[in-house]
């Protein structure tokens, strides 16, 4: 399978950065997953590291080398994500559990499949146009859908910061799943948290993506976003992967990745900019966060 996968992450204006991303793959599948802390609530970026966790643990367990089931896969990484949060807020008697918004997808054998919690998107582009993106579960995108607001007013509006779906929490996420689709040479999956979207526009997405190599196009997308949100802006995360071969009007051909690998590799990082003022919590107890989920994990790959 060809294709070539760029992530990047900055704190922006804020003083530490509370969005996680990562990637883990096989030679014939590949996992995307981006969560983003919700602010107003403790320790985002322990609800956020939670869930890439143990989506890419799940990956890791049931792709061999394929998932079996997409939809399956998609629903419970993030149902045991859910349940992974809420025991570690029990755990450490925190009065209310942490939360994060979450956009995963898979990509095997040509398709893609994606399921999303929160106001963190996936579009989809071909070389031509935007072909799809995800639907916000906030109250800017019900008074969009309502014709009440235009969508290019959802990044000015004072509620835009109101969600009402989150990843961790007393109420189970509502996901919403989307059927798989046939992708076709050429074609951007772009997964980014609200640092990205309220400063490009699609077509300003599009033409950036037609003009350069992913991770060049990426780079100058997240240049202008961080630039045009200022010195308060929000945290900004992009993981995006373009299937096949990478090629462009001036006949610059980039090779996409064919990694025919045997057994999984993981791109899973702590993205918090070690020189700023960092949250509260500490390597050590994000380590035993990660150590106290496995139960939870288990119950969705069949492991005691």
């Amino acid at each position: 399978m060809k294709y070539v996968v760029y992530q990047a992450s900055r704190r922006g204006g804020r003083p530490y950065n509370e969005d996680r991303v990562a990637y883990a793959y096989t030679s014939d599948a590949l996992v995307m997953v981006l969560a983003d802390g919700m602010g107003g609530h403790n320790r985002g970026e322990v609800a956020s590291q939670l869930t890439v966790q143990v989506i890419t643990s799940l990956f890791q367990t049931r792709a061999k080398p394929t998932l079996p089931d997409l939809s399956s896969f998609l629903l419970d990484g993030i149902y045991a994500a859910h349940d992974a949060i809420n025991e570690y807020a029990l755990r450490n008697r925190m009065p209310d559990p942490p939360r994060t918004t979450c956009v995963v997808c898979v990509v095997q054998k040509g398709m893609a499949c994606w399921a999303h919690v929160g106001d963190s998107r996936l579009y989809q582009f071909s070389r031509r146009a935007m072909l799809y993106r995800t639907r916000d579960h906030s109250a800017v995108q019900q008074l969009v859908d309502e014709g009440v607001i235009e969508e290019s007013e959802m990044s000015i509006h004072p509620d835009r910061n109101k969600l009402y779906n989150s990843v961790g929490g007393y109420m189970l996420p509502d996901i919403e799943l989307e059927q798989p689709v046939q992708l076709q040479e050429g074609d951007v999956l772009f997964l980014c948290t609200d640092g990205v979207w309220p400063e490009l526009s699609p077509d300003e997405m599009l033409a950036t993506l037609r003009a350069y190599p992913l991770e060049r196009a990426v780079k100058h997308m997240m240049d202008h976003a961080e630039f045009r949100a200022g010195q308060y802006g929000d945290n900004l995360s992009v993981v995006a992967m373009r299937f096949g071969e990478e090629r462009f009007d001036n006949g610059e051909l980039v090779l996409g990745d064919d990694l025919g690998l045997d057994g999984f590799t993981t791109q899973l990082k702590r993205l918090g900019n070690k020189e700023a003022d960092e949250p509260e919590t500490t390597e050590s107890e994000l380590d035993r966060a990660v150590a106290e989920i496995q139960a939870a994990l288990a119950r969705y790959t069949g492991k005691t």
